[in-house]
């Protein structure tokens, strides 16, 4: 593919942000893709939330792996 033909993938996601410290709650709601002049973002929500504060983050060249809890039974 060409640079002209590559899909353009977003560079930043957007977050509602509930909660604090430790209680603190991430949900998605959209993505945001940078201008060609690279002077500022295009941003596509899923929805708009109404309450909680939005946070926009640059994502991360490799993806994190999601933490599996482990469950011990005591009898």
């Amino acid at each position: 593919m060409t640079e002209n033909t590559q899909k353009k993938r977003p560079t930043h996601t957007i977050y509602k942000v509930t909660g604090e410290g430790e209680a603190t709650r991430f949900v998605k709601v959209g993505v945001g893709f940078p201008h060609k002049d690279g002077l500022g973002l295009a941003l596509v929500f899923d929805g708009i939330p109404v309450e909680g504060r939005i946070a926009l983050r640059k994502n991360r060249e490799t993806p994190v792996q999601p933490v599996q809890a482990s469950l011990t039974l005591v009898p």
